[in-house]
């Protein structure tokens, strides 16, 4: 798994790299949870249409993206690992 936190890395460069590692999410849940378009992030991840995507829906989907992550690794772990 990539390291998206690394503070060299552009927003754009760590948002794209988060959804490369969507797994089973689709666009639209992504979408709809980040509170994108949904037509907005398929040009997006699928074109190079959108040369400025702006700084607050990127930061909308880099934050949704990273949460999505982190309640993953979360539920990944077995429970006796897990704080009670």
């Amino acid at each position: 798994m990539a390291d998206v936190h690394n503070s060299t890395e552009s927003l754009l460069t760590r948002t794209k790299k988060l959804l490369e590692q969507r797994d089973e999410l689709t666009l639209r849940e992504i979408a709809e949870g980040a509170g994108v378009g949904h037509e907005w992030l398929r040009s997006f991840v699928y074109g190079d249409r959108i040369k400025d995507p702006g700084v607050i829906r990127l930061e909308k989907l880099f934050n949704f993206l990273t949460d999505y992550q982190a309640a993953k690794r979360f539920n990944d772990r077995k429970p006796e690992a897990r704080a009670t």
